[in-house]
């Protein structure tokens, strides 16, 4: 993945380009059959294409994302384990829950989606805790929102198997000594992401 951002003058270039290429492809593979928008310096969607586009072209910093914390009654922080079959960071820890918003897709629908599709949990109140736009600098590296989702302590979690190996729940204090002691089994965008929502 690139660090590198275009200006919305190259972004709408590129992106018009490619929509015309790739626009409205409809391959059999995964990466390119879930669109994404894309956007620009101020969070607005420029256009809309296939995942494995994006990826191929270093367009992930002009997309969105979500990542939900989920909490419980005991104030204790469901970190999941990577699946071992995830090409990235098998077996590593993540969010609660994170999802790339789809084309036409609002952040707090993502959110909703993202924690009955991957944990089970349906029905919940997610609140915003921050926004955060690419500065690699700073560890953000796209465009996205934290939200918290709250559940009562010993709430049924049914994970996707295909995502995550285990389910697991520490406290604030614990997962910031993970990020010094454990670094290398997060995300590389987790440790920011985490202390704007429970630190800043």
């Amino acid at each position: 993945m690139t660090d590198l951002l275009l200006t919305d003058e190259e972004l709408n270039s590129k992106v018009s380009e490619l929509m015309i290429e790739f626009g409205n492809s409809k391959s059999n593979g995964s990466d390119n059959s879930e669109f994404q928008d894309i956007v620009n310096s101020k969070d607005e969607v420029v256009g809309t294409l296939p995942r494995g586009v994006i990826w191929d072209n270093n367009l992930q910093s002009n997309t969105r994302v979500v990542n939900i914390f989920v909490v419980d009654g005991e104030k204790k922080i469901l970190l999941p384990v990577r699946s071992l079959k995830k090409r990235y960071l098998p077996g590593g820890f993540d969010f609660s829950c994170g999802e790339n918003l789809q084309a036409g897709e609002e952040y707090k629908e993502a959110a909703i989606r993202g924690l009955k599709e991957e944990l089970g949990l349906a029905g919940l109140n997610v609140s915003e805790m921050g926004s955060f736009k690419p500065d690699p600098n700073n560890g953000f590296y796209c465009f996205g929102k934290v939200y918290m989702a709250k559940v009562l302590s010993g709430a049924e979690i049914h994970a996707n198997l295909e995502e995550v190996s285990e389910i697991r729940w520490f406290d604030a204090q614990e997962i910031k000594e993970m990020l010094v002691d454990q670094k290398e089994k997060f995300k590389r965008d987790y440790k920011s992401i985490f202390e704007l929502a429970f630190y800043s």
